[in-house]
């Protein structure tokens, strides 16, 4: 407010302050990770510009247009013959990360179109509609030239457990994976490699990011196989397929070196067993110079765990780190045994049999009440009995565990199907 005092024999009059002086300074507060030079770039203020309520409310709607903060607010006052204006901002806090699927573009150089397009842009995009659509617009605007008929689609998507990105894809929808090939490997024959990936990769929807998937979960264990444990796909060309509708993609493989399997060794509440548990999985305990063998490991796990089943283990965990050593080209590989508590055997019931039947079986089994639980024995013992042929007319026989996880007791159901539950004579038990 402007106050200007009269002589003394007047009393003062208040003046009303000019509605336009021109900007003496501007401010921006409450920024935490927007730059302040590109807050100023978008209000379009600048110090001896003309100011006042209209164009500092004109200022804040562009701010609030952007989409980048949940309010924003001003204050202004009179300095000497002009307006300081200090802008307050609150910014959007649920900002998101850049994807790209299916776009001849990455996601840096979406960031760069951004960053020219979108003053606030700092790498995170607000998810907000608004924000993402005119994104798509930018994008689509800079692809224009090289690639017409591309039009693009941004939208927020959980890609992990609360967790979500913004992805740019095309408008309508990704193309299809035609066909693969493969060339440059010399471990693992191009046919092979094609023949892999009709079965498991044709038909998938088609980015640079879903083939290295599709190769990481079904073409990098061919060559971990023979020891290969660096194989590379260092280029991936992906060209409209000519004859059927789709994306024709070309991976060039690079084999890397065969390293060698070094030491081996049980880590984890297991380690105590490590040699029994180490020699029942079949892996060598020494650096032993040949090759490592992705399935031999794979295998080993699944050795321990139904090794430590059998015995009544059956919450038993095993899992496998592997120490990749580029210098010498070896690996080291250490199983994490976890056997967990036993289970024991509670009591057996029999379904479908007679009298003597069910005798015969009872005599068969042999796990006794309180023994450790064999958790494959069930299934075992089905399989004898039916190579016995104990029973005429023998329809089918199933085995029902049931497991209490809080007493650490298994109970067996076994259930015949027969038509007439007839033991036969001729088979000695």
């Amino acid at each position: 407010m402007w106050v200007a005092t009269a002589s003394a024999q007047s009393p003062a009059v208040r003046i009303r302050p000019p509605s336009v002086l021109p900007i003496s300074s501007i401010k921006i507060d409450g920024n935490q990770k927007l730059r302040t030079d590109a807050i100023l770039g978008v209000l379009g203020l600048k110090v001896k510009d003309e100011g006042g309520t209209s164009v500092f409310n004109a200022a804040r709607d562009r701010l609030l247009d952007t989409g980048y903060f949940d309010t924003v607010s001003y204050q202004y006052r009179q300095q000497s013959l002009g307006f300081a204006v200090t802008f307050t901002v609150s910014e959007m806090q649920q900002v998101y990360a850049i994807r790209v699927q299916g776009l001849p573009i990455t996601p840096g150089q979406i960031e760069e179109i951004l960053r020219a397009k979108d003053p606030p842009f700092n790498g995170l995009l607000p998810g907000t509609k608004k924000v993402v659509d005119r994104a798509a617009g930018y994008v689509q605007e800079s692809l224009a030239s090289t690639d017409p008929d591309i039009h693009v689609r941004a939208r927020l998507l959980p890609t992990a457990p609360d967790h979500y990105e913004v992805e740019f894809s095309p408008a309508g929808g990704l193309p299809v994976i035609a066909d693969m090939t493969f060339e440059g490997s010399s471990a693992v024959s191009a046919a092979d490699l094609h023949t892999v990936m009709i079965e498991n990769g044709i038909g998938q929807p088609y980015s640079e990011e879903n083939v290295k998937a599709l190769l990481d979960q079904y073409v990098r264990p061919l060559f971990e196989k023979q020891g290969h444990m660096r194989v590379r796909f260092p280029r991936i060309v992906g060209k409209p397929a000519e004859k059927v509708k789709g994306i024709d993609v070309r991976v060039t493989v690079d084999d890397g070196p065969v390293f060698k399997l070094g030491q081996v060794s049980v880590r984890g509440p297991g380690a105590g067993d490590s040699r029994r548990l180490l020699r029942m999985a079949n892996i060598q305990t020494s650096d032993s110079g040949h090759s490592i063998n992705g399935d031999e490991i794979t295998n080993g796990i699944d050795k321990i765990r139904e090794v430590l089943h059998g015995e009544g283990h059956l919450d038993a965990k095993v899992s496998v780190d592997r120490s990749i050593h580029d210098a010498a080209e070896t690996v080291d590989v250490a199983f994490n045994v976890d056997p967990g508590p036993v289970y024991t055997f509670g009591k057996l019931t029999v379904n479908g049999l007679g009298l003597d039947g069910e005798a015969a079986i009872r005599k068969m089994w042999t796990v006794k009440p309180g023994d450790p639980y064999p958790g494959n024995y069930p299934k075992n013992f089905v399989d004898e009995v039916k190579k016995q042929g104990l029973f005429d007319n023998l329809g089918d026989i199933s085995s029902i565990p049931s497991i209490n996880h809080e007493t650490r007791v298994v109970d067996v159901t076994l259930n015949f199907v027969t038509s007439t539950s007839v033991l036969n004579p001729k088979r000695p038990l």
